[in-house]
């Protein structure tokens, strides 16, 4: 996963700034996701869970 060593070495500053700040988007999306789930787990019902997961796995 993530970019070859090769091509990261030709990226220009505002290209590799613009891969981070997507990342990190993404990353924070995870987290809220994963946080979504935990909570859920933990005060829902097992058939709520089910479906938030069905949900996170939905493209």
């Amino acid at each position: 996963m993530g970019h070859p060593p090769a091509a990261v070495w030709a990226y220009t500053p505002r290209q590799i700034a613009g891969f981070l700040h997507f990342a990190s988007i993404r990353i924070r999306k995870e987290r809220a996701a994963e946080l979504a789930t935990g909570f859920n787990a933990a005060r829902g019902k097992p058939q709520d869970v089910k479906t938030q997961i069905k949900d996170l796995q939905k493209d």
